[in-house]
């Protein structure tokens, strides 16, 4: 019995139905992972701009982690440096207090107290490194922890061991930022001025001091030279302040300007996946109106060959 279909019209239709079944796979798969393709192949068209996204990705991502870490870093950078500054003012009011009230007593015990405070402060550290060391992080910026080793100096500036180097770090591919701070430009002054007042109570007359003799400890009430001494010791408290607080400010202007990199990198990331899942995801919509459509053309394709299958020119006579 003779079939009326050919054999080329019979392998037409099986093409077609296999070409449904491939468009068929193809749509259940962009479904359900929700992705236009499983490899680059998938969407050769895109893939070099994917490629190219996808690497500006990762190189924001790394510079972020390293942009956070630098900002917890100057958040503790700036408690140290807003604690020494604090030391700072409290050296000056105890000199405005003493002088006032006409009277030494207690002085020496606060000068000792400023000091041990401003030593831990120096010393603060992250992740077991020196924070004011510059490069030497793995160095202590001070060497000194009393006022007795403070006299025992020759000057006020043997006591750091900070080399000069102030720490850097790269923002992003074009921005870098100097967000280190040294131990001697913070705390030199202040430990100075401290260390001028232990040597006049000491009996040592402090550099420039020459015109306040006698030196030695301070009385109740104070002497006349005693305060003239501690009243041009006023200036010094102010240096010791300024410094300190310029040090603060600057950490500030970097603490802000990390900040708003680090905004400005979370931005670039949330386009750069909304780009990216543009190329990568589906329409989900108009994915399952084709896995609907790839399922009728199939189910269609199969019919028609079924019914090919069963004719002949009996159907027909």
């Amino acid at each position: 019995m003779t079939r009326i279909s050919t054999f080329s019209q019979g392998q037409a239709l099986v093409t077609q139905m296999l070409r449904n079944q491939e468009y068929l796979r193809h749509e259940q798969t962009r479904v359900a992972t929700g992705k236009n393709g499983d490899n680059l192949k998938d969407i050769a068209r895109d893939a070099n701009v994917l490629l190219s996204s996808r690497s500006v990705s990762a190189r924001t991502e790394s510079y972020m982690s390293a942009n956070r870490e630098l900002a917890v870093r100057m958040e503790l950078q700036n408690n140290a440096l807003g604690g020494i500054a604090g030391i700072a003012d409290e050296f000056r009011n105890d000199l405005i207090k003493t002088v006032n009230l006409n009277s030494g007593v207690g002085l020496i015990d606060k000068m000792t107290d400023h000091m041990d405070r401003l030593v831990n402060l120096l010393n603060t550290t992250l992740n077991g490194k020196y924070i004011f060391s510059g490069s030497r992080t793995d160095v202590s910026p001070i060497n000194v922890s009393t006022t007795a080793d403070l006299l025992a100096l020759a000057n006020t500036s043997d006591a750091f061991d900070n080399n000069a180097i102030k720490l850097t770090q790269r923002l992003d591919e074009s921005r870098s930022i100097e967000h280190g701070q040294l131990a001697n430009e913070i705390a030199e002054p202040l430990l100075d001025g401290i260390r001028r007042i232990q040597q006049f109570a000491n009996g040592t007359l402090p550099t420039g001091a020459g015109a306040y003799a006698p030196a030695g400890a301070f009385t109740d009430p104070l002497s006349e030279n005693q305060i003239n001494f501690l009243v041009n010791e006023f200036s010094v408290a102010l240096n010791a302040i300024e410094t300190a607080r310029s040090a603060e400010q600057v950490n500030g202007i970097h603490m802000s300007t990390v900040q708003n990199q680090l905004e400005l990198q979370a931005k670039e990331l949330s386009f750069l996946d909304i780009f990216t899942a543009e190329i990568e995801n589906v329409d989900i919509a108009e994915a399952v109106a084709n896995l609907k459509s790839g399922e009728s053309a199939l189910q269609a394709s199969l019919s028609v060959i079924a019914r090919l299958g069963r004719l002949s020119l009996l159907d027909f006579i």
